[in-house]
């Protein structure tokens, strides 16, 4: 039998070569599958979905800790409000049941989304814009719709353009992670939402890394 360089080879050979091929097209996909599962472990603390396009931090919002929370920690935040008693309300704090029933994978998470993060301006404009993921990608930054949200003067809105600037000095990589750990209690390092006055877990209160309530 000839390949086309003309170089005749044994059947033995030929047999051999075949095998090996076999055995290489075997392993590829097996090979790729390794190489996907270490691209992941790299990337397995990756959250960048939770960089809003407005500059909020997902991780903090109570529609985001309702669903990836588990049953626990739930229970937890409910008894916590329970016993609270009645809160003072204040324009710059809302409700502590102003998310009650949403919940929320993250802005730009592609998954399930709080009805007013379907509808957010910021996110609609940013979807009609080339190269632009968030507002920090924008020239146009601050517009008159990000400060319309700002002005309401809820608290964490008033984040919004210092979250912002940071996304565009560190990365969104490494403020996602910044962000991650400075919203966790620290004392036993749970998730805390925006308005948490103290960590519904051990009690610890709220860190000085976040704004004052």
């Amino acid at each position: 039998m000839k390949f086309c360089n003309n170089k005749k080879i044994s059947r033995s050979k030929f047999v051999k070569g075949v095998a090996v091929a076999a055995v290489y097209c075997a392993c590829k996909p097996f090979n790729r599958l390794a190489a996907s599962e270490g691209n992941s472990e790299q990337n397995n603390d990756s959250k960048v979905h939770l960089a809003a396009v407005c500059g909020t931090f997902c991780g903090a919002c109570p529609a985001y800790i309702a669903k990836h929370s588990d049953e626990k920690q739930i229970k937890m935040r409910l008894q916590k409000r329970l016993s609270a008693g009645p809160v003072t309300a204040k324009k710059s704090i809302p409700d502590p049941k102003w998310m009650d029933g949403l919940l929320c994978d993250g802005c730009l998470s592609g998954g399930e989304l709080a009805p007013h993060c379907q509808k957010c301006p910021m996110k609609v404009c940013a979807a009609g814009k080339q190269n632009v993921t968030r507002c920090s990608d924008c020239t146009e930054l601050p517009c008159t719709r990000i400060m319309g949200f700002i002005n309401t003067g809820l608290l964490h809105r008033a984040e919004y353009l210092p979250n912002l600037e940071k996304i565009r000095k560190m990365g969104v990589q490494e403020w996602v992670k910044y962000e991650e750990e400075r919203w966790r209690c620290p004392r036993c390092g749970l998730p805390m939402s925006w308005y948490d006055a103290e960590c519904v877990q051990c009690g610890e209160p709220r860190s000085g890394k976040l704004f004052p309530l």
